[in-house]
């Protein structure tokens, strides 16, 4: 390849900036719109035949494509792929940069909160791509671009996929080194987004020990088999960072937390004051459920998901996705005298209405007792009975316990009650949520025993900040609940603010058995409004 050269038409060569295992970059300038840009020229190493060279060639084009989709300002954009010389070239965004794997080299490990604040940035777009379907499949520290303007950005969605495939096939060999890959990939699985949360954790480990978690030898077999043992050592300068790598790095892909969780935590991390190692008062603890868009495939819902997704609402976001996002300040814990007792009248009112709805439930109950002529309702209309029903909440149905939930056909929805279904495990997880939502807000200190150590530091941001954020949440609705794929339950919550407004979120819930019982480990917006 010779500068000056121009590929596809419109793209004059100008330098080369750099390589890899999976091709060659160069700087380029689009004589069309007049703007620098970047060109990778894919390659494979030798020994790949025709055949494979042509599948390898025709998913570039295709991965291309698929991740042109991802806007995101922490991911490198992907403008164009052209055919030139009978390969394929990426056109991507330029940014003068170095990679992190070229920093680490240069000036040796990062600090844990510089690593933090390099992680996050990854994480953001990894979080972003994620929600669009899209599996990077190769994080490292070479695939990390640090711009020299400060601003951190990941490249080369997907493209060590079409490669890697093609050589495997032809010559039984990985075109990269394994060094970054998730214990289950090395072992033969398919990447899956957990996989990219166990190479972000791998490339973080690396930027703050100076080698990956299972060092980076020239023998790329021993390399592979110890990765894929998932044995790796214990960090030793990660300082606050530690904890959160020891769950990315979970040989259990179950046991890993989901990326944005990694994000929100990052963020967290990178805010730690050094002297103090505290967090900084400006900075709000997330939700303890963590809005997370649905899959939207078009260009418009990859932006929409982009800006949701940030948990720093970024300018000219609209007001609901800032206000979705947004945990809500709540005033001191004591209360002056005239708000106290406004309070305590707006709680006196639906304990009325509960106590005479009970009393019409028992009157119910009689009646179906008298109809039936056994001694017990029948299960499709027995009445909820709180937080300790067995019944899930009748879709249309909502709670009439102003602080609990109603796992029934609720006392204020008169929907009709439906019994819960699936294995013991399955009805387990169920009434593990529907206990969980009837303790809170009015019980947080119970309803915080019912989460998982994980959830409770990387999601719920402690106890802290698990209490401001439920503080502004006057009455909580759980119904719908339902058993998803694995150990997880499917839920519509509806969230009345004491602040003013009530917002539903459709949420799934992952559950882990610890200490005898289900307990929540995380949870996915899956769609709200």
């Amino acid at each position: 390849m010779a500068e000056d050269e121009v590929i596809g038409g419109r793209y004059r060569v100008v330098a080369r900036v750099g390589s890899g295992a999976m091709g060659v970059v160069w700087r380029a300038e689009d004589e069309r719109l007049r703007r620098a840009v970047a060109l990778k020229q894919v390659r494979l190493p030798g020994g790949v035949d025709e055949r494979s060279t042509e599948q390898a060639h025709q998913r570039v084009i295709r991965e291309g494509r698929l991740v042109a989709r991802i806007h995101h300002p922490h991911a490198i954009t992907v403008f164009d792929v052209v055919d030139h010389g009978g390969e394929p070239w990426l056109v991507m965004e330029y940014l003068p940069s170095r990679s992190l794997a070229e920093a680490l080299a240069a000036d040796g490990p990062l600090s844990a909160r510089d690593a933090a604040a390099v992680g996050h940035q990854v994480a953001a777009a990894l979080t972003a791509a994620h929600a669009a379907g899209i599996v990077h499949r190769d994080v490292k520290p070479g695939n990390v671009l640090l711009g020299t303007d400060g601003v951190v950005k990941v490249t080369d969605f997907g493209i060590s996929r079409a490669v890697d495939e093609a050589t495997i096939t032809s010559t039984g060999m990985m075109a990269g080194t394994p060094a970054y890959l998730a214990p289950e990939v090395a072992r033969g699985t398919a990447a899956d987004f957990r996989s990219d949360v166990y190479s972000l954790g791998s490339t973080l480990y690396a930027a703050v020990e100076g080698e990956p978690p299972f060092g980076s030898g020239e023998n790329a077999l021993a390399l592979l088999h110890r990765v894929a043992t998932g044995d790796h050592p214990a960090p030793r300068h990660a300082g606050t960072l530690a904890p959160l790598l020891e769950r990315m790095l979970a040989t259990d892909p179950v046991h890993r937390p989901e990326m944005h969780q990694v994000r929100d935590e990052l963020e967290r991390l990178a805010a730690v004051d050094v002297e103090t190692d505290a967090w900084p008062e400006e900075q709000p603890p997330t939700s303890p459920t963590v809005p997370v868009p649905p899959r939207d495939d078009s260009l418009a819902g990859a932006r929409r998901q982009a800006a949701v997704l940030h948990p720093a609402t970024p300018p000219g976001a609209p007001a609901a996705v800032a206000e979705a996002t947004r945990p809500q300040e709540t005033g001191p814990v004591s209360a002056p005298p005239e708000e106290g007792q406004e309070r305590a009248g707006r709680r006196r009112t639906p304990l009325l209405v509960g106590l005479a709805l009970l009393l019409v439930g028992a009157v119910v109950a009689v009646a179906l007792v008298l109809s039936t002529g056994n001694g017990a309702p029948s299960a499709s209309t027995a009445p909820g009975t709180g937080a300790g029903a067995d019944q899930p909440a009748d879709p249309g149905s909502s709670s009439g316990a102003g602080s609990g939930s109603d796992s029934g056909g609720g006392t204020g929805g008169g929907g009709r009650s439906t019994p819960l279904r699936g294995t013991a495990d399955q009805v387990a997880q169920q009434q593990a949520v529907i206990d969980y939502y009837g303790l809170i807000p009015t019980d947080l200190q119970e309803g915080w025993q019912r989460l998982t150590p994980s959830y409770q530091s990387t999601t719920a941001g402690g106890f802290a900040g698990y209490s401001r954020f439920w503080g502004d949440i006057g009455r909580v609705d759980v119904r719908g609940v339902s058993s998803g794929p694995g150990d997880t339950v499917d839920a519509t919550v509806t969230y009345e603010r004491r602040s003013g407004g009530t917002s539903e979120e459709r949420t799934l819930f992952r559950m882990v058995q610890q200490d005898g019982g289900w307990k929540i480990d995380g949870s996915q917006v899956l769609s709200s409004r």
